[in-house]
């Protein structure tokens, strides 16, 4: 036999949605008393304004969070002493209770004359004797119950309006406080450097500049792709089919193509307008030495070398020059690449500009002199080994 359970554990076997019921009696009940008291609804929506203020606020620092509560707290004050006066001066311009009484009684007839039994005579009045007051006073007692329901109506959406601007304000004064606290641009004239310090005239010209975002001082594409800026134009890089190797592995596997685009000169910058670096940019960038295959060694059956001259053979090295990336203002599917030094320039040789693996290939045009970009092959027994070239 099964044991009894308690009484309380049978109420809850039988009912297991109790509690739930219990609070929705309790949340009906709080309902229903905000509905017929218009304190009690005001005071529920100062509860929400400030629940609402300490969330909205929570990004803001001790003191202006204690500023804007303390601006919360006097606009309820003043809603709050609106509203009271208001409600007296609806129960001050209200009739009183006994005056009302005694208008709405209807008057009665006059009492006829004490006369003698045998001088009594009946008489019947004509329908326009006959006063009817009844409608016209029940209309007047019914007038003024709806004028004030009406003004208790008025009243309550007052309050409300009142506490929804509130509510607005708040939320937009948090929307535009970060664009308040964004340094504006004096509108004065600079000062001129006599009258500037050495170390304020130091932190200035470490300081980038940004261009317009309207009017970027450098030609922008139209589609996506990766190019290079030069002499105000643009010349798009063609992404080579071999990826380009980690950088701890010297040389890369040959590279057969030739390049596609060349610069007049060393001093490149490079624009890319690509939907998925959104969001998801580096820092730096990487251009790549791709050298040149120039001679290959090989060895017979006797190991007697063989040196050859070889064209049309190209490989990645690990050598590299890090560009900076930054944003194009106004346009943010944009990145701009220049190197740190404005006057640095890219020695002639053939290049890739890597990106996640890819490699976008160019060539600075100029007499070779680096070896960085000469390479000498060497076709072993045990395999192809590279070497860097030990003069041009």
């Amino acid at each position: 036999m099964e044991p009894e359970l308690p009484k309380i554990d049978q109420q809850r076997a039988v009912s297991p949605h109790a509690q739930e019921i219990e609070f929705a009696l309790i949340l009906q009940r709080m309902i229903n008393a905000v509905e017929d008291d218009p304190a009690q609804m005001r005071l529920a929506i100062y509860e929400f304004a400030r629940a609402k203020l300490k969330i909205d606020t929570a990004w803001a620092e001790g003191g202006e969070r204690k500023r804007l509560t303390d601006a919360l707290e006097t606009a309820i004050l003043g809603v709050e002493g609106f509203s009271q006066r208001r409600e007296e001066k609806d129960l001050l311009s209200a009739p009183h209770a006994t005056a009302q009484t005694s208008a709405l009684e209807p008057l009665s007839p006059p009492e006829p004359p004490t006369t003698s039994l045998a001088t009594v005579r009946h008489v019947t009045p004509a329908p326009e004797d006959i006063l009817v007051p009844k409608k016209a006073y029940e209309r007047r007692a019914n007038s003024g119950g709806e004028t004030q329901k009406v003004v208790s109506t008025l009243t309550r959406f007052c309050v409300a309006m009142m506490l929804f601007s509130l509510v607005a304000a708040v939320a937009y004064y948090k929307q535009a406080l970060p664009l308040l606290n964004k340094p504006a641009k004096p509108a004065v004239a600079q000062p001129s450097a006599s009258d500037v310090p050495p170390q304020a005239s130091a932190a200035t010209d470490l300081r980038p500049t940004v261009a317009s975002p309207t009017a970027p001082p450098f030609p922008v594409p139209a589609d996506y792709g990766v190019y290079a800026i030069f002499n105000d134009a643009l010349g798009e890089l063609s992404a080579l089919a071999e990826r380009v190797p980690d950088k701890r592995i010297s040389v890369s596997t040959p590279v057969s193509q030739p390049s596609r685009t060349t610069l007049p000169d060393g001093k490149a910058r490079f624009i890319v307008f690509r939907r998925d670096l959104v969001g998801n940019a580096p820092d730096r960038v990487e251009v790549r030495v791709v050298a040149r295959v120039v001679r290959s060694l090989t060895f017979d059956s006797k190991g007697k070398p063989n040196p050859a001259p070889v064209s049309g053979s190209w490989n990645i090295r690990n050598t590299s020059y890090e560009f900076r990336v930054r944003p194009v203002a106004g346009n943010p599917e944009m990145l701009l690449m220049q190197p740190d030094k404005p006057d640095f320039e890219l020695p002639p040789g053939r290049y890739v500009l890597v990106l996640k693996d890819q490699g976008y290939d160019f060539t600075v045009a100029g007499q070779i002199t680096d070896v960085v970009h000469c390479l000498e092959r060497t076709e072993a027994a045990n395999g192809t080994f590279y070497s860097e070239c030990q003069k041009l």
